[in-house]
């Protein structure tokens, strides 16, 4: 048991790491959202909650697009967040995810806390319980207030990442206790009730991102490196040679199985990215290299919210580098594996970080790099680092107290910093621009903040460029029209011809969705009149290369509906639903045109058809569809009224 003093001193040092993450990134909650965070959240009306009824919710938590399971868990605290505050308060929602930040440190200290007992006992270690607390606290600290960190925290959208990590320690946790109960009294209803959280656990750090399902393979891995003389694995040994090799030929043959069949679906996602699956496969050694540089010597000029300036590789040779960072990760893992029965929180940290890096850093068709992918496999490296030190420098003096407070104050300014670059769009911009010059995505951002600063120049010269560094991206030449009808230039012929070009030779990424998702939105407007034409261009060479993209007729719909061309928009609206049943939105459009020109029968026919695309589609709109039926009730009333 702990006397009151040795209490006293852990909740001051709890209270001190939850203080000294608040002030890391106290300045970033002025920040403003940004990027995906107008997708899944500002744009999104489904966030926007009116009340807590079941079905609301359903539809708040259910209209993520992002990911296969939708991420509800994520998607329901961004409603939460919205109803409670009345709506999109940007500090409100960082603020959230602040607290996160702070929970999953405290988390980490009682994971550590298990972890450390389990090794000490296993090594025969003498510390007594105050060493190994404020070793854990010293983990929890670190990794708390490591700037890779901080765009898991500010970077709005990023919560679906943090509350993985939330439910991913959960579920570790309540196993490490089910397990070590199990080993000393058995299995009995306590550890089958812990077993059964820790999966409830897994599910929703699943349903808050996938990469969550991951998690098993830390546990086995857990097992294999804490574990090596429990069951079941000392069972496993004593099975005949034959019957161990039958079962490793199984899961060999599973394992292949289940690659190829991975393999073959992520394929079809690179239609839509400036890189091949194997450029990606061969560049992400090089990633992972540059993710644990940042983790053990961060530097605040390497840090940035995009890294899309990294050098792709185009073989195992090109460039030398990648070679280098194979032979380098495959050492460590080997470490790893060796050190497994004399080391085994090294082993266990290594494991965990490469582990953890299976999804976003191997074959499937994401962005190249993103530091947020650290948020759960750094708590492995931080682990490794500090079972790599002697244990004679486990035991406090002022010189260890004096160090670790030099490396603190280190990594707590530079999150500080960070934070402070963060605290408005215009800082944010310019600060990433002058530390990643090369990133197209990077300059795009600095022409977008300097368009909304009034300064043509600068924004001119950015999107000019972004468009230099990134041939291939679509959305680039869109934003360079766009700025030219804005501050009224001519817009060159030349330059809607390399747009052509780029929409006709290249793939139809994210950006250059989102970019002609808000043009469209922009077409009515006198600004954006000059855009009319060409855009009608875009959307129809787009229709030309995918005849079957519901989105491509929405817009055309919108771009004809800005011209005044009412019956060319309606055809579109109508075969954008055709084409997408679900797909709601042409019909609002359609019935807000028959509604203006006074054609309350066929609206309401169309009103029939939104009725079904609701039923059968699971973001349900019918507060929409009420208030659009009452509205049509009036005007028929109103229009009878008249005519007596």
């Amino acid at each position: 048991m702990y006397n009151k003093q040795t209490l006293a001193k852990y909740f001051l040092a709890l209270t001190g790491i939850i203080f000294l993450i608040f002030l890391a990134y106290l300045p970033g909650l002025s920040g403003p959202f940004i990027f995906d965070d107008l997708s899944n959240i500002i744009n999104n009306s489904f966030i926007q909650l009116q009340s807590l009824s079941p079905s609301a919710l359903y539809s708040s938590a259910t209209s993520g697009h992002a990911g296969p399971l939708k991420r509800p868990v994520a998607m329901l605290s961004f409603a939460l967040n919205y109803f409670y505050t009345g709506g999109y308060d940007a500090s409100v929602f960082k603020l959230t995810n602040i607290i996160i930040h702070c929970l999953n440190a405290l988390l980490i200290l009682v994971l550590c806390l298990q972890l450390l007992k389990r090794t000490n006992s296993l090594a025969e270690n003498k510390y007594n319980k105050n060493i190994l607390f404020w070793l854990a606290a010293g983990i929890s600290l670190i990794w708390a207030i490591h700037p890779i960190n901080l765009t898991s925290v500010l970077y709005v959208v990023q919560r679906m990442t943090a509350l993985s990590t939330l439910f991913s320690l959960g579920c570790i946790i309540l196993y490490l206790y089910a397990r070590n109960t199990q080993i000393v009294k058995g299995f009995n209803n306590k550890v089958f009730l812990l077993f059964a959280l820790s999966l409830l656990s897994l599910t929703l750090a699943l349903f808050s991102k996938e990469n969550a399902v991951l998690i098993p393979l830390i546990i086995v891995w857990i097992e294999l490196t804490l574990y090596p003389q429990q069951k079941p694995w000392a069972r496993f040994k004593q099975l005949t040679r034959n019957t161990r090799w039958f079962i490793y030929a199984l899961l060999i043959f599973t394992c292949i199985t289940g690659l190829i069949i991975l393999i073959d679906y992520a394929s079809a996602s690179y239609n839509h990215r400036p890189f091949s699956m194997l450029e990606r496969v061969l560049t992400e050694p090089r990633v992972l290299c540059f993710y644990l540089s940042l983790i053990l010597l961060p530097r605040i000029n390497s840090f940035g919210l995009f890294h899309d300036d990294i050098l792709l590789s185009t073989s195992i040779f090109s460039p030398w580098t990648t070679l280098l960072a194979i032979i380098f990760i495959v050492s460590l893992v080997l470490s790893a594996i060796y050190y497994r029965k004399t080391k085994p929180l090294y082993s266990l940290g290594i494991g965990w970080f490469f582990i953890g890096h299976l999804l976003e850093s191997s074959f499937f068709a994401l962005e190249i790099a993103h530091e947020h992918r650290n948020n759960f496999p750094s708590i492995g490296i931080i682990l490794a680092i500090f079972a790599l030190i002697p244990n004679s420098h486990l035991v406090p003096t002022k010189k260890i107290a004096a160090g670790f407070f030099a490396v603190v104050l280190i990594l707590a300014s530079s999150t500080y910093l960070r934070a402070t670059q963060w605290s408005s769009y215009h800082r944010l911009a310019y600060y990433e621009a002058a530390h990643h010059p090369d990133s197209p995505a990077i300059q795009a951002l600095l022409s977008n903040a300097a368009n909304q600063a009034g300064d043509i120049e600068t924004a001119t010269q950015a999107i000019k460029k972004a468009m230099a560094l990134e041939p291939k991206e679509i959305a680039y030449a869109l934003h360079h029209q766009n700025i030219l009808a804005i501050y009224k230039k001519p817009i060159p012929d030349g330059l809607q011809q390399e747009t052509l070009k780029r929409i006709k030779n290249n793939p139809v990424t994210a950006s250059a969705k989102l970019a002609l998702h808000q043009i469209a939105g922009c077409l009515h407007l006198p600004a954006c009149e000059p855009l009319q034409s060409n855009y009608l261009e875009w959307i129809n060479q787009l229709i030309e290369q995918e005849p079957r993209n519901a989105d491509y007729y929405y817009h055309r719909g919108r771009a004809h509906r800005a011209i005044n061309s009412t019956l060319a928009a309606l055809n579109d609206f109508q075969r954008a639903h055709e084409l997408h049943r679900t797909f709601m939105q042409p019909l609002f459009e359609m019935i807000d045109i028959l509604l203006r020109s006074g054609q309350l029968t066929a609206a309401e026919e169309v009103v029939t058809w939104l009725e079904n695309s609701n039923q059968a589609s699971t973001l349900k709109r019918d507060k929409e569809i009420k208030q659009l039926k009452e509205f049509i009730s009036r005007l028929k009333v109103d229009t009878t009224q008249s005519n007596q």
